[in-house]
């Protein structure tokens, strides 16, 4: 009884190992994608032409974002540079000179007004006193006139109060002159303000020349700064394509970097399967040397392309894919461009539906 017992247990476990054993021979097989490992490369390149004077890096090194890396040769645009600061210096210089024109233009224009009006005034002060004398003098000559035909005055008292106020006339008239005379001093004066205006619109001209001075000189400086060619980004330089006392032209690639941090894998994907596949989604991809790691799929193209074989088991018709990218972590170091990796879609194969191409 025990041993068909135990014979019946032994059967059951064969069954159950065979059953298992059957799940997992015809379980589907993952459908391994042959990709390649890629990113952007950054043409490192110069802005002027000239000859390289010094190059500092070389292939496989690393550099930090805005590190030289290499010196186009300086010497023609420090010339360019040295011409007009020199330029900038002597209209600078000018400037100045017509600052100080201007200031003591106005001065002295200011000065000799003041000093005309205070002219006028005391003249015609002077001219007020003398007309009051003058008409004191008049009353005193008519006076003596009538007193002279009275017999009252004598000759000589007529004479003295003709005589002053003939003097009198004189002055008055004399005075009235001397008004006249400050007055075209003072316009003379007041046009001087025109010489105002003229050195105003000289120092004008004299400041636009210094901002074009100015000018020159700061592209002169940005032109100069352009011998320093920088790298853009952190990362390796892949490929040096420059070699020190080389002509390089403007945007002729002197180096290529690479961003070891932002590498990413590529497939295509036949459209049988791609509608498996959505952004965010986490696939094994195998590397070449057997290793494996998770990838996220980043992209996934809206346009399918033709492969470049013809599949004569579907009707003759061409296979059509589409692209894939999936991130790696590379921390390690252990992706570089140009690298075969191989991408596992799992997959379910539906009954009547084609099989899966390898």
């Amino acid at each position: 009884m025990i041993r068909r017992l135990l014979l019946l247990a032994l059967a059951l476990v064969l069954v159950a190992a065979g059953i298992v054993l059957y799940r997992m021979l015809n379980r589907p097989q993952p459908l391994m994608l042959t990709g390649i490992v890629t990113t952007h490369e950054v043409n490192v390149s110069p802005l002027i032409q000239g000859r390289i004077s010094r190059l500092l890096v070389k292939e496989g090194d690393a550099v930090k974002a805005d590190q030289l890396v290499a010196i186009i040769d300086p010497q023609e645009l420090q010339a360019d540079r040295s011409f007009y600061a020199q330029t900038e210096q002597g209209a600078a210089a000018q400037v100045e000179e017509q600052e100080a024109a201007l200031n003591y233009q106005e001065v002295l224009t200011r000065d000799q007004i003041k000093q005309a009006e205070a002219a006028i005034a005391a003249a015609e002060a002077q001219a007020k006193e003398v007309v009051a004398d003058l008409e004191l003098n008049r009353v005193n000559y008519e006076r003596a006139e009538s007193l002279y035909k009275k017999q009252v005055y004598s000759a000589q008292a007529l004479d003295q109060a003709r005589t002053a106020y003939e003097a009198s006339q004189a002055h008055a008239e004399s005075l009235r002159k001397l008004v006249d005379t400050q007055k075209a001093a003072l316009a003379l004066a007041q046009s001087s303000e025109n010489q105002i205006t003229v050195r105003l619109k000289e120092l004008q001209g004299g400041r636009r020349q210094l901002l074009a001075a100015t000018a020159q000189k700061s592209k002169a400086d940005v032109r100069l700064g352009y011998a320093e060619v920088r790298a853009p980004i952190n990362g390796i330089v892949a490929v040096l394509a420059a070699r020190q006392g080389e002509v390089f032209g403007v945007s002729q690639p002197i180096l290529t970097l690479i961003d070891p941090e932002d590498l990413w894998v590529r497939a295509d994907v036949e459209e049988t399967y791609i509608d498996r596949i959505h952004l965010g989604d986490a696939l094994t991809v195998r590397l070449p040397s057997g290793a494996e790691q998770k990838g996220t799929v980043f992209y996934r193209a809206v346009d399918g392309d033709y492969a470049t074989q013809r599949d004569v088991s579907r009707s003759k018709r061409d296979i059509k894919t589409f692209e894939i990218r999936l991130r790696l972590d590379n921390s390690g170091r252990h992706l570089w461009p140009g690298l075969t990796a191989y991408v596992m879609l799992p997959r379910q194969d539906v009954q009547g539906a084609p099989p899966a191409s390898r």
